[in-house]
């Protein structure tokens, strides 16, 4: 039972803001790492497509760049969007009867891109633009724009390599509460918003850092738990194997920006508090006995 032991102590002091190793230190309760998965959910890094892809994390930020007011996961099919509820005093522009956000959201590609567009439209008005965007293969980027969105509900397109044979497209809604300092019509006026400020300096998170540290353990258990737990009726499996393969796609490129690191951490964080998934990790270890 000592293994059995162990993981349940490190599940009962998972007290840390980012407890990756359920709040133990990397050298206890070492994870083994799963083999690769032979049909892994791959959202961020589809191996048919070479070209950029969207990820799922639509992320609503302070102007520091870095500090989520709110997020909601993209998706592809349009009958099911979820909604993101925001008020116009988490907005940092108020003109025209519209209210200027700080958005940031991933993408990815397989393959080299250069010199990229992506676009984002809100019930299909252009809304936002940012262009010569280039990708290293395998490296996440984070794109931060700052989108005008009207009061009340904006169905948001976000076309990652709009311009190329193959762009990528995923939708979230993102409800305004309040009146953006106008009455709301029907016909929203047309306003050109201002150049937005340089954005903050990227803050990366590279092998030998905490950060790197934490995200290391959580790639562990999140490997030994999408191996152990498949077919065992954990609710949540499917989830965990989709964000195991977005910390697994980070891992491989030895490098992370902060606002990624801390989306994927506050996903792990979900886990690590989820008794059900406490009990599933528990019950999963090998129990040995000792013999003297």
């Amino acid at each position: 039972m000592k293994k059995r032991l162990i993981l349940i102590a490190l599940l009962a002091t998972a007290t840390s803001t980012y407890a990756a190793n359920f709040g133990a230190p990397a050298t206890a309760g070492k994870p083994v790492a799963a083999p690769a998965m032979s049909a892994p959910i791959t959202a961020v890094t589809s191996p048919t497509s070479l070209g950029p892809q969207v990820a799922d994390t639509f992320r609503i930020v302070k102007p520091d760049g870095a500090t989520v007011i709110q997020q909601g996961s993209m998706t592809s099919n349009t009958g099911s969007v979820a909604t993101i509820n925001v008020s116009e005093k988490d907005s940092f522009l108020i003109s025209g009867g519209m209210c200027a956000f700080n958005v940031k959201y991933d993408e990815v590609s397989s393959a080299v891109a250069t010199g990229t567009t992506n676009r984002l439209y809100s019930n299909d008005r252009l809304i936002a633009q940012n262009t010569k965007i280039d990708l290293v293969a395998g490296v996440v980027k984070s794109i931060w724009t700052q989108p005008y969105l009207t009061p009340g509900m904006n169905t948001v397109r976000v076309v990652v390599n709009a311009d190329g044979a193959a762009p990528s497209t995923k939708w979230v809604r993102v409800n305004v509460a309040g009146t953006c300092g106008a009455v709301v019509t029907t016909h929203p006026p047309v306003v050109t918003p201002p150049p937005p400020p340089p954005p903050p300096p990227v803050v990366t998170f590279k092998p030998g850092s905490a950060e790197w540290t934490n995200l290391t353990n959580a790639w562990g258990y999140s490997n030994y738990g999408t191996t152990q737990l498949k077919g065992k009726g954990y609710a949540r499996y499917d989830e965990l194997v989709k964000l195991n393969s977005y910390i697994t796609v980070a891992i491989n490129a030895k490098s992370i920006e902060k606002g990624a690191y801390n989306s994927l951490m506050t996903a792990w964080n979900t886990f690590v508090t989820d008794p059900a998934f406490r009990a599933a990790m528990t019950a999963i270890v090998p129990s040995t006995t000792d013999h003297k």
